[in-house]
């Protein structure tokens, strides 16, 4: 099948209506098997069954109730295991707010089963003490000043692949979303959440699952199913450095400027903007910017 052929067939696929229901949480079980049977035939499918899967699993979060319900009952943490055998979640947390970072510290030492590990208001520290604390969960916030988010992402994958991240983000386009994603995190939580439903998506995902906040899942969804935007098909092929040089020089950063945020050369920059430019199909600065602007990816650039 040509390349053209297969992304014809993709983008029909994802038109199927079912995604939206499944993201909403209303798919049927019969349209849930579908999608299943869809996933193991395209790795398009795969993805959008891998983001949207979870939010469909209202009846295993109803079975889980009464397990929380015991832990919440239990007053004590026993060197880290409850009598029920369930093993404490030690979860470290990187934020730059700090009074947002202790108060969310409080509510989760305050929650049975759960633990805070460790705590730091920039990337520097996070990757210097996450190694040795082993964490189950990182919650990550992706505005960090020292360094970019997707990149701390890339870092903490790498340098911890046993640890679970979850994005606690205020961004909420679908195309930051799915950038974290690549980045390596397996949630992503918008932080007008409640606390409850953090909580909750701490425990799903280190069960394995992959939380979606609903708004986050629903926008991902309607980017899947707009029509192709010009030059914008060439953002998957992206890495997700790539794709931090990209959103940097769109937003007017200069060559050297983008290397110093990145903490890059200059030369490293050069390179990455010529396969920029060759993937996405562009000429010159202007339609590089365009290309980022209609897509989302310039939204919220510090």
């Amino acid at each position: 099948m040509s390349a053209k052929r297969r992304m014809e067939v993709d983008e029909a696929m994802l038109e199927d209506p079912r995604w939206e229901a499944l993201a909403a949480g209303e798919a049927t079980p019969e349209e849930v098997a579908g999608l299943r049977e869809l996933a193991e035939q395209s790795e398009v499918a795969k993805a959008a069954w891998m983001l949207f899967q979870p939010a469909n699993e209202k009846q295993i979060d109803r079975l889980t109730q009464g397990i929380v319900r015991e832990l919440k009952a239990c007053s004590r943490k026993a060197s880290g295991v409850y009598d029920f055998g369930v093993a404490t979640i030690r979860v470290y947390l990187v934020d730059d707010h700090p009074v947002l970072r202790e108060s969310f510290a409080r509510a989760l030492d305050a929650e049975p089963g759960m633990t805070v590990a460790g705590q730091a208001g920039t990337a520097t520290e996070a990757l210097r003490e996450i190694p040795a604390v082993k964490p189950d969960v990182v919650l990550v916030d992706l505005n960090i000043a020292d360094r970019d988010g997707m990149e701390l992402l890339v870092a903490l994958r790498t340098q911890n692949p046993a640890a679970k991240l979850l994005v606690l983000s205020g961004y909420d386009d679908e195309y930051r979303v799915a950038e974290a994603l690549r980045a390596g995190a397996q949630g992503y939580l918008v932080k007008t959440a409640e606390v409850a439903e953090v909580i909750d998506g701490i425990r799903r995902i280190s069960r394995g699952e992959a939380p979606l906040s609903r708004r986050v899942a629903a926008g991902v969804v309607r980017g899947m199913r707009k029509p192709t935007l010009e030059g914008a098909g060439g953002l998957d092929a992206l890495t997700p450095r790539e794709r931090q040089v990209l959103r940097l020089l769109a937003a007017g950063r200069s060559t050297r400027e983008t290397a110093t945020r990145l903490t890059i050369s200059p030369k490293t920059v050069e390179a990455h903007r010529a396969r920029i430019y060759r993937k996405l199909g562009c000429k010159s600065a202007v339609e590089l910017t365009r290309i980022a602007v209609r897509t989302g990816l310039l939204d919220n650039v510090d």
